[in-house]
């Protein structure tokens, strides 16, 4: 009979990886809520229309999604981020109150060649203020990241920060008109250096004195009082004030999302070239999906990154009490279903048999699952109202009173 396989760009994740992703995601979702967002949800799919929209993809956008009809004719496609579909909402409900603070987990979907740490499935956790233009929402983006790395026990990372019309202003008045094709020469400052954003900008035929002003500026040696420069600053004192700028810098090379981000952008680097998050303002999209103008502002954690720097750095310990309540022989089931059952309302994980294996058989599952502690319930410890815990990794055996069984595991 055929084995069937995954499809291609897609993975299963056994209940080991589930255990750390969840993990990750339940400390990202604790420290969002802490912050005052509140969880929103989406649908997969999409409306061709909405996903060419974002930064005027057009039909172009059919080569890197999955882009289909459906019975109806309708042309579909699966989201490929969180945000497009997030702004779809805000402009379908203009009357939520502001600022909107959502997060959202979920699958996305991008037909890439696959290829080390890049699927064609995979998982976002987003974070995003609507209805803001000040800079304190930005800082408050910004320092809820810091807190989200910080509590998944990172030390050292950085959060860098720019803002996309500082740097527009400055290329402008340079004379260079097409400053969006200077922009990409100099996003690739921290791939290639100086000298090989000098080599791209001279073969885009800018001029030698134009080169020198944009190394000097991006170097942060020239930054003159132009628009933006205030409001980069003011965001930097907020963060500041919320205790986070040991971890954000500024760096006036950073451009990113050229098609739709309007102010501040922001980059996540845990070290060396290893990005796990991006982001920043993007104030016209709710108004080109059809809604009212509105100002927002958000970040995309890259969350299968995050995950396998975690595993790269044993970063992870999943511990969590799991029991295994054996029963000696059938005569005892009662006894083990209501040992389990009252160790289950107090929070502790549970698993009794479900398939009319013998002692041994239990014993011997337990084992293979690792679980750390079976509570073996016989009738000879009954009589004196007991159970034998047994530490499964040590060997070692403790009779503990049933009514004290919650107290030795809680």
């Amino acid at each position: 009979m055929k084995t069937f396989q995954t499809v291609k760009g897609m993975r299963d994740f056994s209940p080991e990886e589930m255990e750390k992703r969840q993990l990750v995601l339940d400390t990202i979702r604790g420290v969002f809520e802490k912050w005052g967002y509140l969880p929103l949800d989406t649908p997969a799919l999409e409306s061709f229309e909405l996903l060419a929209a974002k930064g005027g993809g057009g039909e172009e956008v059919k080569k890197e999604i999955y882009y289909f009809k459906d019975q109806g004719g309708r042309e579909l496609g699966m989201r490929f981020d969180l945000t497009v579909p997030t702004a779809r909402f805000i402009a379908q409900n203009p009357n939520l109150v502001k600022p909107f603070k959502r997060y959202q987990f979920g699958k996305v979907w991008r037909y890439d060649r696959p290829q080390q740490d890049r699927w064609r499935e995979f998982q976002q956790t987003d974070v995003d203020i609507f209805g803001s233009s000040s800079p304190k929402s930005d800082a408050e983006i910004v320092s809820v990241v810091c807190d989200v790395l910080k509590n998944l026990g990172f030390k050292e990372f950085t959060i860098r920060i720019n803002n996309r019309k500082l740097v527009e202003s400055f290329i402008v008045s340079l004379g260079i008109t097409d400053f969006v094709d200077v922009f990409r020469s100099i996003d690739k400052m921290d791939k290639i250096g100086k000298d090989g954003v000098a080599s791209e900008l001279k073969k885009k035929k800018v001029s030698e004195k134009n080169i020198k002003s944009i190394l000097k500026f991006i170097g942060g040696k020239i930054v003159p009082e132009l628009e933006g420069k205030e409001e980069l600053k003011n965001v930097m004192e907020e963060v500041a004030s919320l205790g986070f700028l040991k971890n954000v810098k500024v760096d006036l090379s950073l451009i990113r999302g050229l098609e739709y981000y309007t102010g501040c952008v922001f980059e996540v680097s845990l070290g060396g070239k290893v990005s796990v998050a991006g982001g920043g303002r993007f104030d016209n999209m709710v108004e080109k999906f059809g809604g009212k103008s509105t100002p927002a502002v958000g970040i995309s954690l890259g969350f299968e990154r995050i995950v396998n720097e975690m595993e790269r750095r044993k970063m992870f310990n999943v511990s969590k009490k799991k029991v295994f309540v054996a029963g000696v022989n059938d005569d005892v089931r009662k006894n083990v279903i209501s040992i389990a059952d009252s160790l289950r309302k107090s929070g502790v994980l549970i698993e009794i048999d479900v398939m009319d294996r013998n002692f041994r058989k239990q014993m011997e599952c337990a084992s293979k699952k690792k679980i750390p502690f079976v509570v073996i319930v016989g009738p000879k410890e009954l009589k004196d109202k007991k159970v034998v815990v047994k530490n499964m990794e040590s060997g070692n055996e403790k009779k503990v009173l049933i009514k004290n069984l919650v107290n030795y595991f809680v």
